[in-house]
């Protein structure tokens, strides 16, 4: 595997995802929601102040979800549909490594859209005088670019399974559903019977819980909480690598079974 052909690979994806215009509408729509913090600190409702910024936390990571899932879903299909794919494949490149270029490049997107808007939310906190805990908002900050990895690898095993349209709907259906998917499996499992429960426990193994993966209630509500322990952050990481080890070797797996 050469480390100069991925990094080629991702450097073109990277490219290709700044110079659209995608991430600078969803960057002016978090300054937006950041000038009606602003506005509900002018009038001293500090409670309500601590929602919005939660709200805020929260829409940036879901504008950032669904750019991953759009931009992993889409870059095989295109490829193919290009036909670019094919002198690519015609160097000395694995598709292991093609694979791996492209989550690469799809994770420096990610990164440079997701830094983008915790600048935008770190500036706005600090005109309104809110205290930013820098221990917590780095573990967020860290476990969410950990979940955007688990959602770009499914992408892009989605996007070899099915059509470009079914794997950008899947895609954007499990991260939607997975909230509730952990709320919903909690409130039953103690009124389901003993095969019942089994089933949710194995789903709860198979279907990774992205809530794990979210600290925004807990950075804009710092007073109540302490940052995460190293031990607890080192196991939240091993369960991330697994579904990025999972979901990319399934992806390599049909990848390596399409005819060019």
């Amino acid at each position: 595997m050469s480390p100069r052909a991925v990094w080629l690979i991702a450097k073109g994806v990277l490219i290709e995802a700044v110079r659209r215009r995608e991430i600078y509408a969803i960057v002016l729509i978090s300054l937006v929601l950041i000038g009606a913090v602003m506005t509900v600190r002018f009038f001293d409702i500090e409670g309500l102040s601590k929602f919005y910024r939660e709200v805020a936390l929260r829409v940036m990571g879901i504008a950032t979800a669904l750019l991953v899932i759009v931009l992993s879903a889409r870059q095989l299909p295109r490829e193919f549909e290009k036909r670019t794919i094919y002198p690519l494949m015609a160097r000395p490149i694995s598709r292991t490594a093609f694979l791996l270029g492209k989550l690469l490049g799809v994770m420096l997107s990610a990164a440079f859209c997701f830094v983008l808007f915790m600048i935008v939310y770190a500036v706005g906190s600090i005109l309104i005088g809110a205290a930013i805990p820098w221990a917590l908002f780095a573990q967020h900050i860290y476990l969410q670019l950990l979940m955007l990895a688990i959602l770009a690898t499914l992408a892009f095993w989605l996007s070899l399974l099915l059509n470009l349209d079914a794997a950008i709907t899947i895609g954007a259906l499990f991260y939607f559903l997975a909230a509730t998917f952990t709320s919903i499996t909690t409130y039953i499992y103690d009124y389901a019977d003993a095969f019942g429960q089994w089933v949710i426990r194995v789903m709860t193994y198979v279907i990774p819980q992205l809530p794990v993966f979210d600290l925004s209630g807990r950075t804009v509500h710092a007073e109540r909480w302490e940052p995460v322990p190293l031990g607890m952050m080192l196991l939240v990481t091993g369960y991330g690598l697994l579904f990025i080890a999972l979901y990319f070797a399934l992806a390599t797996l049909l990848f390596r079974r399409r005819a060019l």
